[in-house]
């Protein structure tokens, strides 16, 4: 279930990504043109059952965003503390997860804006949901 909803969140971002200008080329690196697995949630959470209105990612990109999660949630109780926080998962993420695929399939021209802006997205979502996470997992130890 997690990784559907993962997928759902995804879809937010490749929607955004979209948003900022890329080419056919990139779009196709970042939207699903045929329904995967992942895409169990993002059907369920449509309005409709003809009309599409939610963005449905690649099974590239929930790949390579949920192994970026993967990585800050490894790491973020070691750094949470520190002034630099987002510094340290960005710089993290962007070493230790493989993108290349953007290159690939994308276009050379905007594959490191999309780099960019998945390690920004994934910090600015998922860091404040662990230590949300986090403290909600305190409180209920100490009741």
């Amino acid at each position: 279930m997690k990784m559907f909803s993962v997928a759902y969140v995804i879809g937010f971002i490749a929607r955004h990504l979209l948003c900022n200008g890329s080419c056919d080329a990139c779009k196709g690196c970042l939207i699903s043109e045929t329904p995967s697995t992942t895409d169990v949630y993002i059907r369920f959470k449509e309005c409709s059952c003809t009309v599409h209105s939610l963005t449905y990612p690649t099974e590239k990109l929930v790949k390579t965003v949920g192994t970026a999660v993967t990585i800050l949630e490894g790491m973020i109780s070691e750094v949470a503390h520190l002034d630099t926080v987002k510094c340290c998962i960005t710089s993290t993420v962007k070493e230790s997860v493989i993108y290349e695929w953007i290159m690939l399939t994308g276009c050379p021209l905007h594959h490191q804006t999309i780099e960019d802006e998945i390690v920004r997205s994934v910090t600015r979502i998922s860091v404040p949901w662990c230590c949300k996470w986090k403290n909600e997992s305190l409180i209920l130890n100490t009741v």
